[in-house]
């Protein structure tokens, strides 16, 4: 009887206790939007990344890897990639950081395109930049 109930104890914590996996599809020519902040003190960085599919996902900025979270619902999705074209992130050049920074990053793939960053103490980067980051940092950061 020990036996056998040591057994399923072994099966069920292996069984229990799996890893999130990092992402293996291929994203080489997904269009994909990084959005983080950090710095300071400790110099940690928080990052999530969106993919024009919808899928949102957390960097693992100890394990180097990318952490799928869930998909962002379709109306929410429409909405951001809607602003993104309206601020016209790919035209925008910031590259202004601080002790805390702030960034939006777009990227192919893997390969950055153009990587917006502010927080320098005498920089005052346009509101609706601001907003806009706050805004879809806070929603993909309650997927979690």
């Amino acid at each position: 009887m020990k036996k056998i109930f040591y057994i399923l104890s072994v099966v069920v914590i292996f069984v229990g206790c799996k890893p999130a996996e990092p992402t293996t599809e291929n994203t080489a020519n997904t269009k994909r939007y990084a959005i983080g902040k950090g710095g300071g003190f400790t110099g940690a960085y928080t990052e999530y990344i969106l993919e024009e599919n919808g899928k949102v996902y957390k960097y693992d900025f100890n394990y180097d890897r990318e952490v799928f979270i869930k998909n962002l619902e379709k109306s929410d999705l429409i909405y951001f990639l809607n602003r993104i074209e309206e601020l016209g992130l790919e035209g925008i050049e910031i590259n202004q950081p601080g002790n805390m920074s702030y960034y939006i990053d777009v990227r192919t793939g893997k390969t950055s395109i153009n990587k917006i960053t502010w927080g320098a103490n005498l920089f005052y980067p346009p509101n609706e930049l601001v907003d806009f980051h706050k805004e879809l940092f806070n929603k993909l950061a309650e997927t979690e």
